[in-house]
């Protein structure tokens, strides 16, 4: 829709002015238009441009980035924090300025409430008997003092935790069971009415079975694994299977080197082995990347690479280089802006690194997310020049050939550059610009080639790069460009920096030093060649220390959103039909496709694992309460089927095993975890199973909680 005015403000929309026209372009808190924000909640501002993400810079009350007083905003994501006391008037205005040029800036007003409403996302048990029952109710900002209704009745509840409450109370009838939060009189969570009570009959009485039978009340309970159902069951168990090693072997490195084990490609390993498949799939052709204007086309081309590429090895460490390399769209917004860094980093995923860091520096992709793109004299941006150390090459710190740090004589690391050195790269790297019609001069940016140099706007003074190298004055820009790729190239940090990023990203986030160094070793020298991908891919999935499969605490990681969701994808035989409207689940766990919200990626390589902070785990960064929360429920839904129109998974072998708890356990148990189910889980999801008589919700519990415990959601 178009506006001639030049003044016109909705308070359901950013206004973005250009010239005589207004453009109005929805904007988006939290995925539903709204002008009520509660104190000290988050929600996000995501600014769209003729339907189209646009990339911009946030202020509160023209204050950038704005402050706790007023409330804090996130340029990078459009994350915002609203203030703890309610600032004066009671609102503040919100402006977005585009990156692009011609800028182009946009208002927001945001009215405050002063109570925060909690969420209710899952109550259990969903199917009591009656008597006296104690529900959990699972949620988001319950606040201390809340409190809980069922069917507007006051009943005894306790929060445990913003995520957790328990209530308790007495059914005396059946039929469905709402269930309200109140934080405060006037803050009213979600109705919740999926729970329904059945039967009154033959309550109170708990049966207990031995490993075979069926309990005689309305619960049985078995020995081993919780064997018995609810009220009735065929008798008959499934002795807990014996494990399978060649399967727990293929499981655990198809979880290193893929997007998770599918049946096809478990089978394939134990067949031809770990070696022979990292060959073929070294040699296989790279899928697809789409070639498109539309970042949602791409998005989903990339997206169903991930999930069912046959290239999966390539697609992981594509993957594991986009965290090092980062390109985003929250600063890139347009498909083909994106494009030319995805295929770099697809030709290059088994190739030189040298190759790869040379191709990525003179990315055009690259070139304008680090501003590289036209860094001309006299003031070259610094921006490439900082990360090309920091994050794609070298460090912070000098480092041993294990990765650990070298200390100077007074005990503290030591520096890899400074800021004098980050000038001289950033005027060394100046005077490239982009293709396009100009030879000679600079051109706006286009992305169809690399970037050119541009001699009369480069800086040809002389300059000293790391390790004391000096580059004489009057060298062309392709000159000085080459001593800078040499220069980092050559250093001997490379080698275990690099090892140690993809060792986390592949196999584990604590390896051993030995591990680190072995891996470094052959990066820094295979047959004669150094920067050898492939080699060093080959000798981090094959390094003793990832074959353990008797791993100890200490190894394996976390798995983050999108390695979790795949991975329960792919176990399942699941089809990808349209990931499009998931992409907003991803962005409410901290990663959604392509929208990395920094130059640090999704979550920082350096993050250490809360509560033991002599350990890193990188992706609990993005698993703070309130994600984990989102992260469980996106699982229900995928398994629950209420994303068919997305993903199609079928529970019938699942269903079909329902009736007999043990029998389901076990299938459970060797469809995600090929045997190695913990005796905790097979006890809770005994527990769990117990609560419902209704097949299809017993098939749905047990694999939802198999799927968020910590078996599934943590590779080992």
């Amino acid at each position: 829709m178009v506006f001639w005015s030049r003044t016109m403000r909705g308070l359901l929309a950013f206004l973005f002015v250009f010239s005589e026209c207004v453009f109005a372009s929805t904007l988006i808190i939290d995925g539903k238009p709204t002008n009520a924000v509660p104190l000290g909640s988050t929600v996000w501002f995501v600014g769209n441009l003729d339907g189209k993400n646009v990339g911009m810079d946030f202020s509160v009350n023209g204050i950038k980035g704005g402050n706790a007083q007023l409330g804090a905003i996130n340029s990078q994501n459009g994350q915002y924090v609203a203030p703890i006391a309610m600032p004066l008037g009671g609102k503040v205005t919100i402006t977005g300025v585009t990156r692009t040029t011609p800028s182009m800036s946009a208002e927001r007003v945001v009215q405050f409430i002063s109570k925060k409403a909690a969420t209710i996302y899952r109550v259990t048990p969903s199917r009591p008997s009656c008597g006296v029952t104690t529900f959990s109710i699972e949620g988001i900002d319950f606040l201390s003092g809340a409190v809980t209704q069922i069917n507007g009745v006051t009943v005894p509840s306790v929060v445990n935790s913003a995520t957790s409450m328990s209530a308790t109370t007495t059914i005396k009838n059946t039929g469905n069971l709402a269930f309200t939060v109140f934080n405060a009189s006037d803050a009213k969570s979600n109705v919740f009415d999926q729970v329904v009570v059945s039967s009154c009959s033959s309550t109170g009485s708990t049966g207990t079975g031995s490993t075979g039978s069926t309990g005689s009340g309305s619960t049985g309970t078995g020995s081993t694994g919780g064997s018995g159902s609810t009220g009735s069951g065929t008798g008959t168990t499934i002795p807990l299977p014996a494990t399978d090693a060649a399967s727990v072997s293929a499981a655990r490195f198809l979880e290193q080197a893929s997007f998770g084990p599918t049946p096809a490609q478990l089978s394939l390993v134990k067949q031809i082995g770990v070696p022979n498949w990292i060959s073929q799939q070294m040699v296989m052709p790279a899928s697809v990347i789409p070639n498109t204007t539309d970042l949602s086309v791409l998005q989903r081309g990339v997206f169903n690479n991930m999930a069912s590429g046959q290239d999966q090895l390539r697609q992981r460490v594509i993957f594991a280089l986009s965290q090092i390399f980062v390109v985003s769209q929250e600063k890139n917004p347009y498909a083909n802006e994106m494009r030319p860094w995805l295929m770099s980093l697809s030709n290059n995923a088994f190739g030189n690194f040298r190759t790869l860091l040379r191709e990525m520096s003179l990315n055009p992709s690259m070139g304008k997310y680090l501003d590289m793109g036209n860094s001309v004299i006299p003031a070259p941006n610094e921006n490439y020049a900082r990360e090309v150390m920091q994050l794609f090459t070298i460090g912070t710190v000098m480092l041993n050939q294990d990765g650990s740090v070298q200390l100077d004589a007074a005990g503290k690391p030591i520096p890899t550059y400074d800021q004098t050195r980050i000038a001289e790269f950033a005027r060394a790297l100046s005077g490239w610009t982009y293709g396009g019609n100009s030879a000679t001069g600079l051109n706006w940016e286009s992305f169809t080639t690399p970037l050119q140099p541009r001699d009369n706007y480069h800086d040809k003074k002389a300059k000293t790069l790391l390790l004391g190298k000096v580059l004489p004055a009057g060298q062309t820009t392709q000159q000085d460009f080459d001593a800078v790729m040499d220069n980092l190239f050559n250093h001997p940090n490379v080698p275990p920096f690099i090892a140690t990023r993809l060792i986390r990203s592949l196999t584990t986030s604590n390896p051993s030093p030995a591990y680190i160094q072995r891996v470094a070793n052959v990066f820094a020298n295979n047959a004669g060649v150094r920067g050898d991908l492939a080699a060093t891919i080959r000798a981090i999935l094959l390094d003793p220390e990832a074959r353990q499969d008797s791993p100890n605490n200490t190894q394996g990681f976390l798995k983050d959103p999108v390695l979790h969701s795949l991975g329960l994808i792919r176990a399942l035989n699941g089809t990808v039909v349209d990931p499009t409207n998931m992409f907003w689940d991803y962005y409410l766990m901290g990663e959604k496709i392509l929208s990395a919200p920094s130059v640090f990626s999704f979550y920082s390589p350096l993050t250490r694992l809360p509560g033991s902070s002599q350990y890193y785990g990188p992706s609990f960064q993005i698993y703070a309460p309130s994600m984990a929360v989102a992260r469980a429920n996106f699982l229900y839904q995928l398994i629950s089927g209420n994303y068919g129109t997305m993903v199609k998974i079928d529970l019938t072998p699942f269903i079909a095993a329902a009736p007999n708890p043990t029998n389901l356990i076990n299938l459970v148990d060797a469809t995600l975890l090929h045997g190695r189910m913990s005796t905790s889980t097979r006890q809770a999801l005994s527990a769990a199973l117990a609560t419902s008589s209704d097949n299809k919700e017993r098939a749905i519990i047990a694999l939802h909680f198999t799927a968020i415990s910590a078996d599934f959601a943590v590779h080992k």
